[in-house]
């Protein structure tokens, strides 16, 4: 019995090896992509451990790009000027998502394994405490506007205020359904929140902390990246059945549906050369152009890495970033 076992072990594992073999031989066969141009690749150096290493999200401030690494249990900070890691930030158990708050030189970061959000200081690169959060705390931001720190729980349904001022909860709101990425609006300080199993949209005024409107993003199923063109009041919603859905922030409205490809996550806005990207855990970046608020072109499905799913824009510098298993890879677009 533990020879027939053995042998289906290696047969299970000589079949894994070929499909490796297989899909990074197709992968080398692809045309070089027509908008985008590889420059780079950054590691975050981290502790071994058995598994697959995954970074959730990223966060873009000032040439320091923060990285959630949520199988190493800590925070990766890249260089993006030198494109190369520089410290990193443990003490947590499973990080996704990173907040940064500039003026008060502090960092927040969602750790989903023991429910909190770690504060940290974006000088010493040392973890100050940890705030209470809901269950399963997941994708994390800066409202600007209204000057609070939201973090989305994902299995418990909830979405999480934090004043950064004294570090502590001011609110939880109830959300009807589990968060994905969300989004503020730097002119008003209204949160768009994507609820990944109700397929919906929910704005939260973080004044009255409370959702205010609900909006559904059929034909998408399953949202998670967001991404937001705050000066034309557009959302621009992934979803799960390959649909990228331009949704009216005003009025609610879809103005747009647009074709991505498989297995996305991330998406990304840039607003000076009016493109729109979303990460393909196919080994694709889609990669659309605004002509108008309401007129889109899907430009490519431009070649990336398997495994790519998460997806930040330096609005400095125009260059795209997808994290892929436990590595960064970085993108320049081209006219």
């Amino acid at each position: 019995m533990e020879r027939v076992l053995l042998k289906a072990l290696g047969v299970f594992i000589a079949l894994i090896l070929l499909a490796i073999v297989a899909l990074n031989a197709y992968l080398s066969t692809r045309p070089a992509a027509k908008t985008m141009k590889a420059a780079g690749i950054v590691s975050i150096p981290t502790p071994f451990r058995i598994g697959r290493p995954f970074i959730d999200y990223m966060t873009i401030s000032s040439s320091r790009l923060c990285a959630g690494y949520a199988s190493g249990g800590l925070v990766g900070v890249v260089d993006t000027a030198a494109n190369q890691a520089v410290a990193t930030i443990d003490g947590l158990s499973r990080v996704h998502g990173i907040a940064v708050v500039a003026d008060r030189n502090l960092g927040f970061a969602s750790s989903s394994r023991d429910n909190v959000v770690g504060v940290f200081d974006l000088k010493t690169n040392k973890l100050l405490q940890k705030i209470p959060a809901g269950d399963d705390p997941d994708a994390i931001i800066f409202d600007e506007h209204a000057h609070l720190v939201y973090v989305g729980n994902h299995n418990g349904k909830t979405g999480m205020l934090i004043d950064p001022a004294t570090q502590k909860v001011v609110a939880t709101i109830p959300l009807g359904g589990e968060p994905e990425y969300p989004q503020a609006d730097p002119n008003t300080g209204l949160i768009y929140q994507n609820l990944e199993d109700t397929s919906e949209l929910v704005v939260i005024d973080p004044l009255i902390q409370s959702v205010i409107k609900r909006y559904k993003l059929d034909p998408g199923e399953g949202p998670t990246g967001l991404a937001l063109d705050a000066a034309h009041h557009r959302l621009f919603s992934a979803t799960g059945n390959r649909k990228l859905i331009v949704l009216d922030t005003e009025t609610g409205a879809i103005v747009a549906v647009l074709p991505i490809g498989a297995g996305v996550d991330g998406a990304g806005y840039d607003p000076v050369l009016r493109r729109v990207y979303t990460a393909n855990g196919i080994g694709t970046m889609t990669v659309i152009q605004q002509d108008s608020p309401n007129q889109y072109r899907v430009l490519e499905n431009a070649p990336t890495h398997f495994g790519g799913h998460s997806l930040v824009v330096d609005p400095a510098t125009h260059r795209v970033y997808v994290a892929y298993f436990g590595s960064i890879a970085a993108y320049d677009p081209q006219p």
